[in-house]
């Protein structure tokens, strides 16, 4: 997931929303040692929960916005941790942007914030904030160790990324979760009316629907998954935004035959998402609309192409994703020179250990075959 988050945004329907932490290089082996050993876990001793005071935010380089130095009371913060690595973390920041855009004026500060690890370099996520950064208009930090997310992460018993923390006015800490829920939990914090527990238990509410949503729409009955994702969408229109139903909600309305209410809806996410730079959703549509319920037309071949070019623009040539994501369509629209190139590519850029799945993955279009 987290190396091919582009190229199959669209592609794996039932999303698994949160990247677990990458293991230590030099911890593999230990781990493939002990496989065949049942795990002997001890149980998460967590120690900070919603509504105690956050630790202090400390950072080694403030990498976009102005630094902050504490996490002042009568002010909302915004505290997002994610890595480089992490697709499902990517996907989110659009969203990220747009939060901050409309509460900037309220006193809400998004934090963006990355901890070193082995796939994680400070020189990746310089890298990414210099090209994504100033569109995605909020403030990233860094960390050039692991400190600030052992005192935040671990000690809320949170290991996958990314994770969400919403400090309230009063200082203390109003949420802790996905980022996908921000649309029902930012509101409320910012007008001093979350409460912790019954809002909390209604969020519990609106998790459960969400994995429904996930479930149905990701099975093999249509008419099923389109009504569970439009009953949810008009039960919850603060949560529309949610950019992990788009991919299925195109795919259900191709293989429900409402080609045209496919096209309407990708065509709008299409203009928004390049508007906002946002790789990931254009890499998810275009993949979408050439895949196996575009059932090889044309029409929808022209879109998801014009939609993985727009992506690929923003992500550069020296993107892995990009240029399997770009192969794969330019391959589904019969231009099959030009998808021998990017397979090839691909390789190129794949690393040692993975050039073998990439090989058999990009075989049909390296062998200029049939799909």
């Amino acid at each position: 997931m987290k190396r091919f988050a582009i190229a199959l945004l669209g592609l794996s329907v039932a999303w698994t929303t949160q990247a677990q932490d990458v293991p230590k290089k030099e911890d593999a082996k230990k781990v493939e040692k002990k496989a065949t050993v049942p795990a002997q876990r001890k149980p998460v001793q967590i120690t900070l929960k919603v509504g105690d005071a956050p630790p202090a935010l400390k950072a080694t380089k403030w990498m976009q916005g102005t630094e902050v130095a504490s996490l002042e009371k009568g002010k909302v913060y915004v505290v997002e941790f994610w890595a480089t690595w992490c697709g499902p973390c990517i996907v989110m920041m659009p969203h990220l942007g747009e939060l901050q855009r409309e509460y900037k004026d309220k006193g809400v500060t998004v934090i963006g914030y990355s901890a070193q690890d082995n796939n994680n370099t400070e020189e990746k996520v310089q890298a990414f904030v210099a090209k994504r950064g100033e569109k995605l208009g909020y403030t990233f930090a860094f960390a050039d160790n692991r400190d600030t997310y052992k005192e935040w992460m671990q000690a809320a018993g949170r290991n996958g990324i990314p994770c969400t923390f919403v400090v309230d006015k009063a200082g203390k800490i109003a949420y802790i979760g996905h980022p996908m829920y921000l649309d029902v939990v930012l509101p409320k914090v910012v007008d001093g009316t979350w409460n912790i527990k019954a809002d909390g238990e209604k969020l519990k509410e609106i998790e459960t629907e969400v994995n429904a949503v996930f479930k149905a729409t990701s099975g093999s009955d249509t008419v099923l998954g389109l009504k569970t994702l439009t009953e949810f969408e008009t039960k919850h229109p603060e949560l529309g935004s949610i950019p992990y139903f788009v991919s299925p909600k195109i795919r259900l309305l191709l293989k429900g035959d409402k080609k045209s209410e496919a096209l309407a809806f990708a065509n709008k996410v299409i203009d928004k998402a390049a508007k906002s730079d946002d790789s990931s959703m254009l890499g998810g549509v275009a993949s979408v609309l050439t895949g196996p319920d575009a059932k090889k037309d044309a029409e929808l071949g022209k879109m998801g192409l014009a939609a993985a070019e727009k992506m690929f623009a923003i992500v550069g040539e020296k993107d892995l994703g990009g240029n399997m994501t770009m192969a794969r369509v330019l391959f589904a629209n019969g231009k099959v020179s030009k998808a021998k190139e990017f397979a090839q590519k691909t390789l190129d850029l794949a690393p040692d250990a993975s050039k073998k799945a990439y090989s058999n993955m990009l075989k049909p279009i390296l062998e200029g075959g049939v799909q």
